[in-house]
């Protein structure tokens, strides 16, 4: 009698089969790849594999109509309470984001390309294609004070934690400190070979992260003399750069259609979120970081568990040009290319 197979034996038989079986049904829109997890994060990542079921079936809440231009930026409150978006046509809109009622319209007159607020809530920052960078008071819209400096678009904008720095990437191919008491200029970070498309802050705020069009990541230390450290594994431009909460990876989008997930130590690529068919344009954590959600000019939102690399959801629209995930973790906002924005409830 022939000995029977060991249970090991039958999983690697079923594992053979089923790679076989994958490479000739061509799904490679779906599969990601096997998650290589650095040691110092296996705990976290273990902690984090399993995900709430809302995440599965997020409920569309509002669909609001902001203006018949695409949106161009998003950003929640750290209360959850207000929503900023920004359009082509030069306007900045807040909603009350559990009701989606317009509390204020503020008309700039040029496009504002990124939106950032402060930790507070108290106020938040624009950046925009005048090369400016804006301080305005979230209770009345009123503007408190602009800094200039930068010699082209300002495309993205970035509070400090402790809310006393503002950083701004431009097209000029730097990143700008400002000092959001004075409004003045701190620090100006030069190395860049082509046009800053993100900045972000690192949790301890002591590190600046910046996608590139040329399709590279920096890190800035600062408060140091040291040179960058880059990031190397997209072939065309990154659009957005997010720290994750704990400070140890750094997720990127690109127009390669990939989303990547970077170990902040080392700078090696822990996994790369493969299933867009075009530009990914924005990216967002949650709170607990335990969700990545994605945008693409594929008129899909992906829903990604970070801890193991599976697609949860996809929800197919628009254009989606924007999104931001709210504090609490119970809403995400999208806007698309026709100028209106979404409000997704997952509680």
């Amino acid at each position: 009698m022939s000995p029977q197979p060991t249970c090991y034996q039958v999983l690697l038989i079923l594992a053979i089969a089923n790679s076989a079986f994958l490479e000739g049904c061509n799904l490679s829109q779906t599969v990601t790849e096997i998650p290589k997890v650095p040691s110092v994060l296996t705990a976290s990542y273990l902690a984090t594999a399993s995900i709430p079921s809302p995440w599965q079936k997020p409920q569309l809440l509002h669909n609001l109509e902001a203006d018949s231009t695409p949106i161009r930026a998003i950003a929640i409150a750290p209360d959850s309470k207000t929503i900023a978006s920004s359009n082509f046509s030069g306007k900045v809109k807040l909603w009350n984001l559990e009701s989606g009622k317009l509390l204020n319209t503020i008309n700039l007159r040029t496009s504002v390309k990124s939106i950032s607020f402060s930790p507070d809530g108290q106020t938040f920052v624009t950046g925009d294609s005048d090369k400016k960078i804006k301080l305005w008071e979230l209770t009345t819209g009123k503007l408190i004070r602009t800094m200039i400096g930068h010699q082209d678009v300002v495309e993205s904008v970035a509070f400090s934690p402790d809310g006393k720095t503002v950083a701004s990437g431009s097209w000029d191919k730097t990143i700008k400190l400002w000092e959001i008491a004075t409004g003045k200029l701190l620090q100006t970070l030069e190395g860049n070979k082509d046009m800053v498309t993100s900045v972000a802050f690192s949790p301890d705020q002591q590190v600046i992260v910046n996608g590139c069009y040329d399709g590279s990541i920096k890190l800035w230390q600062l408060n140091s003399a040291a040179s960058p450290r880059s990031f190397a594994g997209h072939f065309e431009p990154v659009y957005q750069v997010r720290f994750a909460p704990n400070g140890q990876m750094i997720a990127s989008s690109s127009s390669d259609g990939t989303v990547r997930l970077w170990e902040f130590s080392s700078g090696r690529i822990i996994r790369t979120f493969r299933g867009h068919t075009d530009v990914v344009t924005d990216i967002d954590f949650s709170k607990d970081g335990q969700i990545l959600v994605s945008t693409s000019r594929d008129q899909t939102m992906r829903i990604w568990n970070v801890a193991t690399g599976e697609l949860i959801n996809s929800i197919r629209g628009n254009f989606v040009t924007n999104l931001a995930i709210a504090p609490n973790n119970q809403f995400f906002v999208a806007g698309d290319q026709d100028g209106d924005i979404q409000v997704w409830q997952v509680k």
